[in-house]
C-alpha cells in the first residue's frame, strides 16, 4: 500500500466516532480539543524523515511540511485520548465554578499552554534530542505542571494515560495486520529504544499514545474549567 499513513489516520478516527455517537455529552469536549489539536500537525516537519518516511497524498509534506493525513491524525487521537477515561470510568466533565460560570479566557489559556509545549519541542530537537522524545516530554512535562495546579486530575491523567496507549497500541496492531510490514519499512525509531518493539509495534509509538493520553486528559479540563464526575444514566443525557 503506498499511504499507509493515510489508512492509519484514517483507523484513528474509528474510536472517536464510536465515542461521538455513544456519548453524546462528550461531544463539546471532543470539538475543543479537535481544534485545539490542530496545530500539532505542523509539527510532522519535525518527525518527517528524521522518523518516519510514509508517501503522503500530494506530497504535501515535501511541500509544505505535513499533509492531509497529519490533520486526521492528530484529530483522531484528540478525539479517543481526550475522552477514553471517561468512557470506560463513565466520568463526564461538569464545571468546577458555579453552575454557567465560564473559565476566564479559556482559550486564551489553552493557546498559551499549546504555543509552550510546541516551542519546548523544537528546542529539544535543536538540542539534539530524539524528536518522539522531546515531543512525548514537551507533552508530559506541561500536563505535569498542570496536575500540580489541580491536583483532582492525577488520577485521572494516569488512567487516561494508560487507556489511550492501550487503544493507540491496539489500532497499532490493527495497522499492521492490515499492512504487513510496515513498522518495518517505514519507521526510523529513535535511539533510545532501537529494534524494540510490543507486539512487533515499536515501543516508541506506544510511549507516544501514553504521554498523549496523559496530556488530554489534563489539558481541557485545566484550561476549560471542569473536573470529571460522575456521568448520569444513558437516558439523561443531553443530545
Amino acid at each position: 500500500m503506498s499511504h499507509e499513513f493515510l489508512l492509519l489516520s484514517l483507523l484513528f478516527l474509528l474510536p472517536g466516532g464510536v465515542i461521538w455517537l455513544a456519548r453524546p455529552d462528550l461531544r463539546p469536549l471532543m470539538k475543543r480539543m479537535a481544534l485545539a489539536s490542530l496545530p500539532f500537525a505542523a509539527t510532522e516537519r519535525l518527525f518527517y524523515p528524521r522518523y518516519w518516511a510514509p508517501k503522503f497524498v500530494f506530497d504535501l509534506a515535501d511541500r509544505i511540511g505535513f499533509g492531509i493525513e497529519d490533520v486526521l491524525f492528530v484529530v483522531g487521537l484528540s478525539g479517543f485520548s481526550s475522552t477514553v477515561y471517561a468512557v470506560v470510568f463513565r466520568r463526564a466533565p461538569v464545571p468546577c465554578a458555579a453552575q454557567g460560570a465560564p473559565r476566564a479566557r479559556p482559550w486564551l489559556r489553552a493557546g498559551v499552554v499549546i504555543a509552550l509545549a510546541l516551542a519546548a519541542a523544537w528546542a529539544l530537537v535543536a538540542a539534539g534530542v530524539p524528536v518522539l522524545y522531546a515531543a512525548v516530554a514537551a507533552m508530559t512535562a506541561f500536563a505535569a505542571a498542570l496536575v500540580g495546579a489541580r491536583r483532582d486530575l492525577l488520577v485521572p491523567a494516569l488512567l487516561g494515560a494508560l487507556l489511550s496507549a492501550a487503544l493507540y497500541l491496539g489500532l497499532c496492531l490493527v495497522f499492521a495486520a492490515l499492512v504487513p510490514g510496515v513498522f518495518e519499512r517505514t519507521w526510523r525509531p529513535s535511539v533510545l529504544l532501537p529494534g524494540r518493539a510490543l507486539l512487533g509495534v515499536p515501543l516508541d509509538e506506544v510511549l507516544y499514545g501514553l504521554g498523549a493520553g496523559f496530556a488530554a486528559t489534563v489539558f481541557p479540563a485545566w484550561a476549560f474549567g471542569f473536573r470529571y464526575a460522575k456521568a448520569p444514566p444513558v437516558g439523561s443525557r443531553a443530545g
